[in-house]
């Protein structure tokens, strides 16, 4: 819902009743992932998707019934249905749509929320008793049940959507509205300045950190959130990282380097990368070994950075890292997941 929320708000304005299909599981191959929506108000204008179009006509039908009195239900989409061909499903996946009216009390809270980059889990029954029953979770703010609170923060913490079991054993669908996660990029080179629109289309929050500060302006940097004329360990040593925070080195500076990737090497970062040819690699690693960077930690550093495709120039590079990122993220997604305990409408 969370790509929608700017026209649910213009749609709901007016006191219009709007009806969402929201993605709660997917098995297997599908086009989108759990938290994906569309909206349908009664004034019959529709937003969003569940599936890039494969199965919107039926989720919108059922959508449009449930605004006319209908109860919410979980809609099925799989090869294994005898309409999956027929519904477009052919992608080998099976995913689960929960149908139900948007409570617009709530819906304040979460577009500012998205706006304010700020934490917030929005839940949804999806069992019998209750279906569509919504409430919003952040720290602050409960929905009366602790045992539902702990799972919905516990999803918000690993950034990740999913179902999980209420205090009376329902079924609860829980999006996550995490704050946008950290990419931080060190030197403000040209290979920089082409990789912060590919950062921010990632869904990142983009530092640059330099402290040359005649390179770092606003009209090099203008998509960057921050713009920071910090040393780069200065900067690493107050500025929040965890599991999802990246981190690039491209000063092509042991100097800036150095210090630098020995505090980010021994951070939780989810993506440590540093740009440099192969000598600058060796010196690189021979001082860190010597700053006391064991081989363990060594390993996490991706150097050369980006995907080694014979990339040559600066917006090339950055799509090579920017392929690296996504691949990083999708190895840490799937271990996060993993982790997680597992409530499921599927079978």
């Amino acid at each position: 819902m969370k790509d929608i929320v700017e026209i649910l708000e213009r749609w709901t304005a007016d006191g219009t009743r709007v009806a969402l299909g929201s993605v709660v599981e997917r098995i297997g191959s599908a086009p989108r992932d759990p938290g994906a929506a569309v909206a349908v108000a009664a004034t019959g204008q529709i937003a969003g998707s569940v599936t890039g179009g494969c199965v919107e006509p039926v989720v919108i039908r059922e959508a449009g019934e449930v605004l006319n009195g209908a109860p919410g239900r979980i809609c099925r989409f799989g090869l294994d249905d005898e309409d999956g061909f027929d519904v477009g499903l052919s992608c080998g996946g099976t995913i689960a749509v929960a149908v139900y009216e948007l409570d617009r009390t709530l819906l304040p809270l979460v577009a500012e929320a998205v706006r304010a980059d700020t934490p917030l889990a929005f839940a949804v029954r999806i069992s019998d008793s209750g279906f569509g029953e919504q409430a919003a979770i952040t720290a602050e703010r409960g929905s009366g049940d602790d045992v539902l609170d702990r799972a919905a923060r516990n999803l918000l913490d690993l950034g990740e959507s999913g179902i999980v079991e209420n205090a009376e054993g329902d079924l609860v669908f829980v999006e996550s509205y995490a704050p946008r996660p950290n990419l931080y990029l060190f030197g403000a080179s040209d290979h920089v300045a082409a990789l912060v629109p590919m950062g921010k289309f990632l869904g990142y929050k983009v530092t640059v950190c330099d402290p040359r500060r005649v390179f770092l302006t606003a009209e090099r940097f203008p998509e960057a959130d921050v713009l920071t004329d910090e040393w780069p360990d200065e900067f690493l040593e107050h500025a929040p990282v965890d599991a999802r925070t990246a981190i690039c080195m491209m000063t092509h500076d042991l100097k800036f380097d150095i210090p630098a990737l020995t505090l980010a090497l021994a951070s939780k970062a989810g993506y440590i990368g540093a740009i440099g040819s192969e000598k600058t690699r060796s010196d690189r690693n021979a001082r860190l070994r010597d700053a006391g960077i064991g081989e363990a930690d060594l390993a996490r550093l991706s150097a050369p950075i980006g995907i080694q495709i014979g990339a040559r120039t600066p917006e090339e590079v950055a799509v090579t890292i920017a392929a690296q990122l996504i691949e990083a993220n999708v190895v840490a997604r799937t271990s996060r997941v993993g982790a997680l305990p597992r409530a499921t409408v599927l079978s």
